[in-house]
């Protein structure tokens, strides 16, 4: 019954309101209890503006919101417990994750995951979930993290996000149009055990380093020397981390 719950709170069908207009308090059967609950505007509102940004941008435009246009196979979970198997998409430019049963069932019936810190899907074999982190410049922001490595002394998070950018249109016959873009970002960040704080790792080694203490601090920048790694590059960085775990 736990799982039946968790999971159909977790799915929040496309379906459900199709036929309303969520002003109506439109609501549908959580499948326990009779309990329901109503679909807000607000997530009525994201569906449309995910519909009507792909549609009236994409004929004019490089690039993706989603990380791939297809469904992939992913296992969902709930605080650490398994759920099910499902299919997923993630548009990073809206910053939600588009789950559907079956990767034939018509793109209508798609929904959005909640934004809930216990969700989890998995990407590449590697746990994704909704996360609060720091930048670089010191803002704190609410979004997606891939856990590259978890549950060590050093955890290692990448986020993909995408920007977009509109374009421009020729205003002459010197000038070249320039189409709407979506542009893709990889950030890195690391959270230290007993640290409640998720930071960005600049792709920098000499700012890397900044973000060490002590002996660890000269271990690694030994280590970095050594090895000729650069922690610009993902695999480096992995490995730099694999070594921060020992």
């Amino acid at each position: 019954m736990k799982k039946l719950f968790l999971l159909l709170f977790c799915f929040m069908y496309c379906m459900s309101y199709a036929q309303g207009d969520g002003a109506s308090g439109n609501s549908f059967n959580m499948g326990v209890g009779g309990n329901t609950t109503a679909l807000s505007q607000t997530m009525l509102s994201k569906f449309r503006a995910i519909t009507e940004n792909r549609n009236s941008r994409m004929d004019n435009t490089t690039g993706s919101a989603y990380l791939t246009d297809i469904f992939l196979p992913t296992k969902l979970y709930y605080d650490n417990e398994f759920m099910n198997n499902t299919y997923y998409r993630y548009n990073a430019y809206n910053k939600e994750i588009e789950v559907k049963q079956s990767p034939n069932e018509d793109n209508q019936n798609v929904a959005a995951l909640n934004k809930d810190k216990k969700i989890a899907i998995l990407v590449d074999n590697h746990k994704m979930s909704f996360k609060t982190f720091i930048t670089s410049k010191k803002k704190t922001l609410n979004g997606y993290l891939i856990a590259l490595l978890n549950d060590n002394k050093y955890n290692l998070y990448k986020r993909i996000h995408i920007i977009f950018s509109p374009g421009r249109a020729s205003t002459n016959s010197f000038v070249k149009a320039v189409p709407n873009r979506f542009t893709k970002f990889n950030e890195y960040y690391f959270q230290k055990e007993g640290v409640n704080r998720i930071d960005e790792i600049t792709p920098s080694n000499k700012q890397f380093l900044k973000l060490l203490d002590g002996t660890t601090k000269s271990d690694i920048k030994t280590f970095l020397k050594e090895n000729k790694l650069n922690v610009k590059k993902e695999t480096d960085l992995v490995e730099v981390f694999e070594y921060l775990n020992k």
